[in-house]
């Protein structure tokens, strides 16, 4: 009996010199890749037509077309790249399997980015400010020390009557709202994108960021500029 036990101890050592933590996470991580029919039937998902009414202004949706990415679910499945697109009046996801489109509500969502544009487009939730829950979703438009955060969120209008027209029609109107945040502080919500908000919580280098907004014609009003600015903040932190 004592020798079948070591041999078994022998055999489990053996097992564990063949088998290292890298690989045994790289096999979990694989298992947690689902494809869009998988996540279909994992979550239930309703299909959606492809196509909206005619008599519909604005859209729905961040960008119409369906771009490459991945979806992160709360039960701990990851998405393999597939097609996906931002719908920021339900704050969920659409995704393509095969020739048809489904949907993921939000609440099943922990995180999605894709690429759009030559551009990647991260989205996560778990911030909590003014007009924002740790619920909803935002674009982490600049990572690092110093956050620059998107909230996107479109308002639906049923039989609104359009400028300089008499003809009702439902209509989908978009806007974005913009956050800072600084280390361990609560995201601050920038009531429109200026000089004096955004340099306002950006103080402990405003000397370099006001040489640097002067020399790259830094415009405050355009999300990228201020990206870019918040880019090269991080980069005097590190």
């Amino acid at each position: 009996m004592k020798s079948t036990f070591t041999s078994f101890i022998a055999l489990f050592t053996l097992l564990l010199l063949f088998i290292s933590p890298e690989s045994a996470l790289s096999q979990v991580q694989d298992e947690a890749n689902i494809s869009s029919s998988e996540m279909r039937n994992l979550l239930n998902s309703n299909q959606i037509p492809l196509h909206r009414a005619t008599n519909v202004e604005g859209s729905p949706y961040m960008f119409d077309e369906f771009y490459e990415g991945v979806v992160a679910l709360n039960n701990g499945h990851t998405t393999q790249p597939l097609q996906i697109r931002y719908n920021t009046h339900t704050q969920s996801v659409d995704f393509m399997s095969g020739n048809l489109a489904f949907n993921v509500e939000g609440e099943n969502i922990e995180s999605f980015h894709f690429t759009a544009n030559g551009r990647e487009y991260k989205f996560m939730k778990g911030y909590d400010a003014s007009r924002l829950s740790e619920e909803d979703f935002v674009e982490v438009v600049v990572d690092g020390e110093v956050k620059f955060l998107a909230r996107h969120h479109t308002a639906f209008f049923e039989d609104a009557a359009s400028y300089g027209s008499a003809t009702k029609n439902n209509i989908y109107r978009s806007d974005v709202t913009y956050y800072i945040k600084v280390g361990d502080k609560s995201p601050e919500r920038l009531r429109s994108l200026n000089k004096r908000r955004v340099m306002n919580n950006l103080e402990r280098f405003e000397d370099e960021l006001e040489q640097y907004a002067d020399q790259n014609n830094i415009d405050f009003s355009e999300k990228e500029d201020v990206a870019k600015l918040v880019r090269y903040c991080n980069s005097l932190v590190e």
